[in-house]
């Protein structure tokens, strides 16, 4: 058999079929052909050797913002996801009912990264820095984002509202009532953005159902999760009890170490880990998704558990498990390779506390429909320190 692409000698982790093994990976037309012990390359057009290497499904980041040139935080997609070992970046919130026509044609339909995405309620999406989406509330029109998603079936996943005061100063539950009538519309997850809200957290989990989404869920900026003695609130493992995920959502202002550690050590672990990267932290302190899923190991998180995070559940929390998210026979030819960084790495949160990590995942090469598409650089500058390869 003639094979486009042979990975050989690779670590394979993939926990949607719980694999953990050296395994050889046959690529041809754009799929998955053949995961084995071993698979010839002697009529193979291209072979990739990643001995030493983790080989996983290509990584998908459930919160980005790529809708670059419209909406003020965005970067473009294919440098900040394909080219960092993202296959699928799923945007959230950057475009409204009145711009992801726009959003489709000139950013889906044109990169080489799988982009999808949740609708924000707010019809401009999330246009200025300065202007919440939501000052106006007139903006959360039920029917506009209903009829947008529908017309674009195949890329939006979901629904999106961000609750922080300063964004939408006192309709916080006005939009939350908006943006669940037309998530329940659909029959797709609503994802809600937490911290600095002008309620209790309490008011929002309550009204959440199985399969939505909280992102930012390890913010340090209150009213969080965690209460005044560090233990992780009642409402928010109600919510986990009853299938509402907890996704990371670094960010610039939405990831604290001390709020993470606190969640670990009360055996509260994200459902997710999405790095929210964006202009204001594509060079620090995010940088990339696989330098969150770094501080994840640092919070003593195994490194399956930490590939589950950005493959098998992202996947599945937007509903497309059996076309992302794994390596089985048959599935889209999506592929990261990862080196794993042993040595001394400063990873800084988005408040600027830091922690010294022993372990860094970083970018070899990243498949995308049976294309290979190597990282312009490893890591940044600012996270290594002496180290050598794993």
């Amino acid at each position: 058999m003639t094979w486009d692409l042979v990975i050989k000698n690779g670590t394979v982790i993939d926990p949607a079929q719980n694999l953990h093994a050296k395994r050889d990976i046959a690529i041809a037309g754009g799929k998955i052909r053949a995961v084995e012990e071993y698979v010839s390359d002697g009529d193979a057009h291209d072979v990739l050797e990643a001995d030493g290497l983790i080989v996983t499904p290509g990584l998908v980041d459930l919160h980005v913002h790529v809708w670059w040139g419209v909406a003020h935080l965005a970067v473009e997609a294919d440098p900040s996801s394909l080219y960092r070992g993202v296959t699928t970046a799923i945007d959230a919130g950057s475009a409204g009912a009145n711009t992801i026509a726009g959003f489709h044609r000139y950013v889906m339909q044109k990169v080489d990264t799988r982009v999808l995405a949740f609708l924000h309620i707010s019809g401009m999406g999330q246009l200025d820095s300065e202007i919440g989406e939501l000052e106006d509330v007139r903006w959360a029109r039920v029917e506009k984002a209903v009829e947008a998603a529908r017309m674009f079936p195949e890329v939006i996943v979901g629904i999106k509202v961000r609750l922080s005061e300063a964004i939408l100063g006192n309709n916080d539950l006005v939009a939350m009532d908006r943006a669940l009538e037309a998530s329940s519309q659909l029959g797709k997850p609503l994802m809600i953005h937490i911290g600095g809200t002008i309620n209790p957290v309490e008011r929002y989990l309550e009204q959440l159902r199985p399969g939505d989404i909280v992102t930012h869920s390890f913010t340090g900026n209150p009213p969080g999760i965690v209460d005044n003695t560090g233990k992780v609130i009642d409402a928010a493992r109600d919510a986990m009890n009853r299938g509402v995920n907890f996704d990371v959502g670094h960010g610039a202002g939405s990831f604290s170490f001390d709020v993470a550690e606190k969640c670990a050590a009360d055996g509260f672990g994200p459902g997710t880990v999405s790095s929210d990267v964006h202009r204001y932290n594509i060079r620090g302190p995010v940088f990339d998704l696989l330098t969150t899923l770094s501080k994840y190991l640092y919070l003593g998180f195994s490194l399956d558990q930490v590939i589950a995070f950005a493959t098998q559940r992202p996947a599945s929390a937007i509903g497309m498990a059996n076309t992302i998210g794994s390596l089985r026979v048959g599935a889209d030819a999506d592929v990261s390779i990862i080196r794993l960084l042993e040595g001394n790495f400063e990873l800084t949160d988005a408040r600027g506390a830091t922690r010294n990590g022993k372990q860094l995942l970083v970018p070899v090469d990243t498949v995308r429909n049976g294309r290979r598409y190597p990282p312009h650089h490893s890591a940044h500058p600012h996270l290594v320190g002496h180290h050598h390869g794993h």
